[in-house]
């Protein structure tokens, strides 16, 4: 009984949810917000950049997969670059916001999209050589099986969450014994 109303004593109380320490951004802060970190920019870039010139050299781009691409990358852009990103560092609704945007909108689009080959084909044909020779042996491509069936994909997804939102003093203490395990 008084578990329950502690609960909704709790559940009354007005308290801002921070994802990490700091201050939320204030109204007229978001449109400064925007940032353009060259580890979050570039790599966009260059997608767009052999998507786009894959798109015009392979045939089997369609426009549905055209259009899946643009938009998840414009989902992943906008919630890396937008003031949501800022914002998401302060208050824990924007953090989850931005995390659902990306796995629940973003990923599925650019996986519906299938941008691996049209990307191939942006590259140089040098480089296409390489990778195309790379990518014929067999380890490669038990690998590469092994991984996308959804079992494993299914299972290398959750072991990633968990490990990303497990707690720094748990990572740190893992991060010791594998050390301590690979130099004995």
């Amino acid at each position: 009984m008084r578990i329950r109303h502690l609960g909704v004593m709790l559940a009354g109380l007005r308290l801002p949810a921070f994802s990490h320490t700091g201050e939320p951004l204030k109204p007229h802060d978001l449109w400064t917000a925007w940032s353009f970190s060259p580890g979050v920019v570039i790599p966009l870039l260059v997608a767009a950049i052999l998507f786009s010139l894959g798109a015009r050299k392979s045939r089997g781009v369609t426009r549905t997969r055209a259009v899946y691409f643009w938009a998840g990358w414009i989902v992943v852009a906008l919630s890396l670059v937008s003031p949501l990103h800022p914002l998401g560092e302060n208050l824990f609704s924007a953090h989850m916001t931005q995390h659902e945007l990306l796995m629940l909108v973003g990923a599925p689009l650019l996986v519906l999209s299938r941008p691996l080959v049209p990307m191939l084909w942006g590259l140089p044909i040098s480089s296409r050589k390489v990778l195309g020779h790379w990518s014929k042996q067999s380890i490669i491509q038990g690998a590469w099986h092994a991984i996308t069936r959804p079992p494993a994909a299914w299972s290398i997804h959750a072991a990633a969450l968990w490990c990303w939102h497990a707690p720094g003093s748990l990572k740190r203490r893992w991060a010791a014994t594998r050390f301590t395990h690979c130099s004995t």
